[in-house]
């Protein structure tokens, strides 16, 4: 009997390193894994800092940022319309006579109206 009442506690002691065994290679797993994100992440950050640092990315810069052209090159930077010239306006609509007498006034005597 007093043997079982000293193997209980070292039964439930035992047990609770077992659990944190099982929690510890939960963690280490867990952070295995976020380093070797972070490894490629750097990897990624370090050929992106080798292509700013050669002369590619510089002439890509000075090209497409800075507008930059070499000697005996041309720019040529299109314009954007203002948006009056993208719509035209429209010309204004001729009135319609007021009465039946302009009607007919403009039939005969109407310089737009003659025929050749």
């Amino acid at each position: 009997m007093i043997i079982l009442l000293m193997i209980v506690p070292v039964a439930v002691a035992f047990n609770s390193r077992l659990a944190t065994i099982r929690q510890m290679r939960q963690d280490e797993a867990r952070l295995r894994q976020a380093v070797a994100t972070e490894q490629l992440r750097q990897a990624d950050l370090r050929s992106l800092r080798g292509y700013m640092t050669s002369d590619a990315y510089v002439e890509h810069w000075a090209r497409a940022d800075a507008r930059m052209t070499r000697s005996g090159e041309i720019a040529v930077i299109p314009i954007a319309s203002s948006s009056s010239q993208l719509n035209p306006p429209e010309p204004a609509p001729v009135g319609a006579p007021a009465s039946t007498l302009d009607e007919w006034w403009a039939v005969f005597f109407d310089e737009t109206t003659q025929t050749p």
